[in-house]
């Protein structure tokens, strides 16, 4: 979350002081991800369903493409702007937080699509209507105060 507000920022002061497209993909890349942080947040605490792990684990896969994707396109406007003797620091480094932050994405994807079955709720319903837990019992978030 802290990534997410460090590349929110970094878009925002990159959005005034260059071209439209490579403001709004800083922009629209970091707005996102605050989506991501506060929708990943709903999620593992309160929706267990499959659907619900599943488009999650879909985003989180989405997320960390957009991020390599983006690493690539600021190390293409870093080189052009070095060519071009104008300063490059700020592209560097957003690619080098870009790398970072699809790293993270991508790892996060992997631990979530391994342990997903964990974090489903295994009730089902029997023909009596009554909530039955199958094997163990089912995964509660911790009780906040």
């Amino acid at each position: 979350l802290v990534l997410s507000g460090i590349l929110l920022i970094m878009s925002l002061l990159v959005t005034s002081t260059r071209v439209f497209s490579e403001g709004f993909a800083a922009l629209w890349s970091g707005t996102m991800l605050m989506f991501l942080s506060i929708g990943g947040t709903m999620i593992m605490r309160k929706f267990h369903n499959s659907f619900a792990v599943g488009f999650f684990m879909g985003s989180v896969v989405a997320m960390a493409q957009l991020f390599l994707l983006l690493f690539l396109v600021y190390c293409g406007y870093a080189k052009d702007r070095s060519l071009a003797a104008v300063g490059f620091q700020e592209e560097f480094v957003m690619s080098i937080l870009c790398l970072v932050q699809c790293v993270l994405l991508a790892s996060f994807a992997m631990i979530l699509g391994a342990h997903r079955s964990d974090i489903m709720v295994k009730n089902t319903t029997t023909n009596a209507g009554e909530e039955s837990t199958q094997g163990e019992s089912a995964y509660e978030p911790p009780r906040t105060s």
